[in-house]
């Protein structure tokens, strides 16, 4: 008989994200929330239970705000039935460990649990095909000393699902995650209120953006445009208060140093922060291949002024025609029907052969998938061990970076048959995984 899971909070997209990976799992699950969610929950293929119903299931996840977990641990966890587990997915762990080891009942374990991805990646694509959870994202599990039978299950479950699981204290996961997530969060939030200080909107700057500039920008309005609740609470976390203090110190010392004009004290901090990061090398390396990732499809479009070319688009549709007037945020693209003004951003080239294809009046349902292989290894064999898929219709390759030493980067266009697109597409990846390539 399959373990019954319960998730509490199941309706955000945590808790969705939280059911379909049970359920991929073998787990039979149902959600709660405080809003009607019968339709997402037959969505998810789940039930619906209450709180109240904690002691009918073998697992209890924990999927609300860190401010209310205490509340809830206190109303779900004296419910449980012996040998079950009560567990969380919190990004702070000291409190919500501390409240869920006091309240869960005498014979039920307990066991944290932080997945280092927030709602923004557990509502995308790739997290909703099944096998793909967890695709190159860590977990982090906290065992405690109540959690003897169920941490080899649910670890087989993060990495059963393509996980890497990393074990860690309450203590040193929150110390941490004050740099990893405090920080950050703060040092983007901190640009965005300055520039706002300002009166100077990003776009403003496009005309002599840098490509720091950019990818700065773009990574403070990805932080911006999370939920505000969310993050006031990570900010709130005791082991972040003493990381900001030591910023801001940091931003202090430094102003001071350029205010009064002192170049060679401002060189040696610049020099001891670069000696104390250590790996410049590799971390020019790795910007370098963000940068040029994104401004390689817009270079191409550029590029292809005045060409035939065809682009699909972030609502699905395919559309084709003549490339006209490229400017620095988006293009004109001439369509038999209409004239589109385009965002780079928000298209993504196809291939020759979907050209053709779209031309032909032959409906394309199918997508385009960016793959990272090896240096060696074969793209006509993935293109032919694809076609070999019930419902492909039409799969072909072309090369998109070849600058690293270890890995080449393809953009494989794949078409299905109508029908069952989404099952088909989905089989294609879990192919794609299962040879051990990296869907980008």
């Amino acid at each position: 008989m399959p373990f019954k899971a319960l998730i509490i909070g199941g309706s955000g997209e945590m808790g969705q994200w939280c059911a379909r990976l049970l359920k991929q799992a073998g787990f039979t699950v149902a959600i709660s929330s405080r809003k009607d969610a019968r339709r997402l929950a037959e969505s998810l293929g789940a039930g619906i239970a209450s709180p109240e119903d904690a002691g009918r299931f073998d697992v209890v996840v924990l999927s609300v705000p860190i401010d209310v977990m205490e509340s809830v641990a206190v109303q779900v966890g004296p419910l449980l039935k012996r040998g079950s587990l009560l567990m969380d997915l919190s990004s702070l762990k000291e409190g919500p460990v501390v409240a869920m080891l006091k309240y869960a009942a005498p014979g039920a374990e307990v066991l944290g649990t932080h997945p280092l991805f927030g709602p923004s990646y557990a509502s995308s694509p790739a997290a909703r095909c099944p096998g793909a959870s967890l695709e190159g994202r860590t977990v982090v599990l906290v065992p405690t000393d109540r959690c003897e039978r169920w941490l080899p299950v649910m670890r087989d479950v993060f990495e059963s699902a393509g996980g890497r699981v990393v074990l860690s204290t309450a203590e040193e996961h929150d110390r941490r995650m004050a740099i990893v997530q405090g920080l950050t969060h703060f040092m983007y939030i901190a640009w965005g209120r300055t520039l706002e200080q300002l009166d100077i909107k990003p776009g403003e700057a496009a005309d002599f953006a840098t490509p720091v500039f950019g990818v700065t920008s773009d990574m403070a309005g990805r932080v911006l445009s999370q939920s505000p609740e969310l993050y006031a609470l990570i900010q709130s976390g005791p082991e972040v208060s003493p990381v900001r203090k030591a910023f801001i110190e940091a931003c202090t010392g430094l102003a001071a140093m350029a205010d009064s004009g002192d170049q060679e004290a401002f060189r040696r901090a610049f020099a001891s922060a670069a000696a104390h990061y250590g790996d410049l090398a590799g971390a020019r390396e790795r910007s370098d291949r963000l940068i040029r990732a994104e401004h390689s499809d817009s270079d191409a479009i550029r590029k292809a002024t005045g060409q035939e070319h065809a682009f699909s688009l972030q609502d699905g549709r395919s559309v084709y025609g003549i490339v006209r007037d490229t400017r620095i945020d988006d293009f004109t693209l001439e369509t038999p029907s209409e004239t589109l003004v385009l965002r780079y951003e928000t298209v993504t080239p196809l291939s020759q052969e979907s050209l053709a294809r779209l031309k032909q009046g032959t409906p394309r349902i199918g997508r385009d998938i960016v793959v990272k292989m090896p240096v060696g290894a074969d793209a006509g064999v993935l293109q032919w061990a694809l076609t070999k898929i019930d419902g492909v219709t039409g799969v072909s390759y072309e090369t998109m970076d070849t600058t690293g030493s270890v890995f080449i980067t393809y953009r494989f266009a794949v078409d299905v048959r109508p029908g069952q697109s989404e099952e088909i597409l989905q089989r294609v990846l879990k192919t794609i995984w299962g040879l051990g390539y990296e869907v980008k």
